[in-house]
């Protein structure tokens, strides 16, 4: 087998994320290896080439399905290689998921754990998911925490497209706004722009700084479009696994956008954590899984911080406190829960607490932007259209 370079993300011991390059084989040779080595695997993919152009995808593995039906052949009392064995029986030529589910099966009449038989699939689960049913493993209620992953998974697609809705119509504003733009400056402005010009009379200044500009604006619209995905395919390419975060970098500095990407952090760092303790895993081991699955450096760096603090034997509180990152009535809430050793509970109502914030925002940020762009549509026509009667007007004029 030809071997490829893989890059990789991990925590260490430490709770610290390490990223690197290896060679080798397949995915699950590197896993492997960085499991040997102490490393706890977060990420794991193959580095671009010519050849991955052209090269299809695989089907994504439908974690949620997987996790229902299972959830429910587990709770009626069927073993687990049972269970995985009839969840492939259904016809007679396995489809892609399947496929993998057959996979996992073989891994687990070898002797292998549900969670390290996901872990070796090429589209393996995340470090969240995987811990969770590691933790379901040793607890013996294996069952009842793949359902609470589903609904986990279910929940976060829910909340991801509630953003994506959010956001689609100011984005097709902003491409009605450039569609107009380029409608008046192609075909628009250059018909009466010949009609004026044979006419020989001379043109307000307004209407000759309209004709001027919507004779540079195609080709500023099309360097612009041209250069904006000419960077994220360098981007993409170049920078394969950060491109997404170079891209979130970008918008965080948007006015608008800084506090929204901000409260999905919270979102999620609370959302994990609470899912893990409730699992039953240490706060410690909790943290540095988490850790594994933050993108943004500034929560990253946070969530480091109290990996350190819990092992020296500290309060997460007082580093929230101090962190600029986290609300002032998030971290009194986690305080009060430290000292009363309920602290799984307190983050699942600071997840909703912050949950509900972050739709405040995503809704004020909506009612902001809707009209915002409509006022500038608005005012753009209505220049062009006064730009193209003054000529009119003076002519009539004169003709009278």
């Amino acid at each position: 087998m030809k071997k490829g370079r893989f890059e990789w993300k991990a925590v260490d011991d430490k709770g610290r994320i390490q990223h690197g390059s290896w060679v080798g084989n397949e995915i699950a040779e590197v896993r492997s290896r960085l499991r040997k080595e102490g490393y706890f695997p977060v990420k794991i993919h193959s580095c671009w080439n010519w050849q991955t152009i052209f090269k299809p995808s695989p089907a994504e593995f439908q974690w949620i399905h997987f996790a229902r039906r299972l959830t429910t052949l587990l709770e009626a009392g069927i073993p687990l290689v049972q269970a995985l064995e009839t969840m492939t029986l259904q016809k007679e030529k396995l489809t892609s998921q399947q496929e993998l589910w057959k996979s996992v099966k073989e891994q687990v009449e070898e002797g292998n754990d549900l969670s390290e038989a996901l872990s070796l699939l090429k589209s393996s689960p995340n470090s969240f998911v995987l811990s969770l049913i590691k933790a379901g493993e040793y607890t013996g209620t294996l069952g009842k925490v793949l359902g609470e992953v589903a609904e986990e998974l279910e929940q976060d697609q829910v909340y991801h497209k509630k953003i994506k809705a959010s956001l689609a119509y100011p984005m097709l504003l902003v491409f009605t706004v450039v569609l107009v733009l380029f409608v008046l400056s192609v075909w628009v402005l250059p018909m009466y722009e010949k009609i004026f010009s044979g006419m020989g009379t001379e043109l307000p200044f307004l209407t000759r700084v309209i004709f001027v500009a919507g004779r540079k604006l195609p080709v500023l619209l099309g360097s612009g479009l041209v250069a904006a995905i000419g960077g994220l395919l360098v981007l993409r390419f170049t920078s394969s696994k950060d491109w997404k975060m170079g891209l979130e970098r970008i918008l965080v500095r948007l006015p608008l956008l800084g506090n929204i990407y901000r409260l999905r952090d919270l979102v999620q760092f609370s959302r994990i954590l609470e899912r893990l303790l409730s699992a039953g895993i240490p706060l410690l081991e909790a943290l540095r899984l988490t850790a594994g699955t933050l993108r943004r450096s500034e929560m990253l760096e946070l969530t480091n911080q109290l990996v350190q603090s819990v092992r020296q034997g500290r309060h997460m509180a007082p580093l929230l406190r101090a962190s600029r990152m986290f609300p002032d009535e998030g971290a009194e809430m986690i305080a009060v829960a430290e000292e009363s050793g309920q602290l799984d509970r307190m983050l699942h109502h600071v997840t909703q607490m912050f949950r509900r914030e972050l739709e405040d925002q995503l809704g004020r940020l909506t009612r902001m932007i809707e009209p915002t762009l409509i006022l500038i549509l608005a005012g753009l026509i209505g220049l062009v259209a006064c730009g193209v009667m003054l000529p009119i007007f003076d002519i009539s004029s004169h003709l009278e």
